[in-house]
């Protein structure tokens, strides 16, 4: 299975339901469906073809989303880049990534073309008007596209969807190629742990280049037909807001997101309304445990809170109650499969 037609066959299901607020702006699944579809279609009128690797460097925001998923519907292979990276970064990541198309804007565009222009057969394809610097842009090609395109999902569960570049800290990264089997089998099982329902509300500050932001958070948002309330970038007095007037039942973050929400916390005089809240999820790296503590302390609404393991690996639920976990103990990470919470932070599991 392909996990762009999973996730457009959940648009489908919920089509007229509110999926992502985005600077403003709501985006129902049924239109973020067709968005993929016209994105799919330009793609493959650029030529990409299955097993074609797709660079994109973008800030947050929905032509990210509408990319991954389209190139995905095509049998592509995504490669999403840090927007924040420099010219050196991006050169090594593009070429050893073997991309033939890099979707970026003007501003990132000029900051590496220097590097770009000396890769052959590397498209270049910008979001926005292109700058002074004769490119492809998207607005020319989606003028292009074919309203009755029907996505081919060429693609299926042992195809890499996506490669994924470690962080570096014992070499030069390398890129960690991931199937639609991976990534669907993290969603599944995310989707059973967090207890997901199109009932829920996300609120979404984790960046989308990111496996949390975007195996965990997005991908899981849209599989539940939830609510996403999307943020371009974290702030912490932002976050308490939207929580009490989103009526969010969902946060993800890492744990110095985390940190700084409580020193914010700590300075409001008039504290948010957190009792919409069913889970607090933190990742990406261990959680230290009087930070959990303060975290729990802060309300008795707040007795569901979750830290997670290696993102886009395995997952652990903690101090849920309603989850069954709690710090210290024992928990699932997939079927079968049991590890100490403390040590949750030193194992990786693959999921099959």
């Amino acid at each position: 299975m392909n996990l762009a037609k999973i996730l457009s066959h959940k648009a489908q299901q919920y089509k007229d339901k509110p999926a992502i607020l985005f600077g403003g702006v709501w985006h129902a699944y049924g239109d973020i469906d067709k968005q993929v579809q016209r994105y799919a279609c330009m793609l493959t009128r650029l030529g990409v073809k299955p097993g074609d690797r797709v660079a994109i460097q973008l800030p947050k925001g929905m032509e990210f989303i509408f990319f991954e998923l389209g190139v995905m519907s095509v049998g592509g292979i995504v490669l999403p880049l840090n927007a924040d990276y420099k010219a050196d970064e991006v050169d090594y990541f593009v070429s050893d990534s073997a991309s033939s198309l890099f979707v970026t804007d003007s501003e990132r565009f000029e900051r590496s073309h220097s590097v770009l222009g000396n890769m052959r057969g590397l498209e270049i394809l910008l979001v926005d008007s292109g700058g002074a610097r004769p490119c492809r842009t998207l607005r020319s090609e989606l003028a292009r596209t074919d309203p009755d395109f029907v996505r081919p999902y060429p693609t299926g569960d042992h195809d890499t969807a996506m490669i994924i570049y470690t962080s570096g800290t014992t070499g030069r990264s390398k890129g960690a190629m991931l199937t639609h089997r991976n990534l669907i089998a993290n969603t599944e099982a995310l989707y059973k742990m967090w207890r997901w329902s199109e009932n829920d509300v996300l609120l979404h500050v984790l960046p989308l280049f990111h496996v949390h932001g975007l195996f965990v958070a997005l991908h899981g948002g849209l599989y539940a037909g939830a609510a996403i309330i999307m943020h371009e970038k974290f702030d912490p007095a932002a976050t308490w807001a939207a929580i009490e007037s989103q009526r969010c039942t969902i946060l993800m973050g890492v744990p110095t997101i985390y940190q700084r929400l409580i020193h914010q916390w700590e300075q409001m005089e008039r504290k948010p309304d957190l009792s919409s809240m069913r889970v607090f999820i933190s990742g990406s790296a261990p959680l230290l445990e009087n930070l959990l503590d303060q975290y729990v302390a802060l309300e008795p609404a707040l007795d569901r809170v979750a830290e997670d393991s290696t993102p886009g690996v395995g997952y652990i639920g903690v101090g849920a109650d309603e989850l069954g976990q709690y710090p210290g103990h024992a928990a699932e990470l997939v079927r079968g499969s049991r590890v100490p919470l403390y040590f949750a932070a030193h194992f990786t599991h693959i999921l099959q």
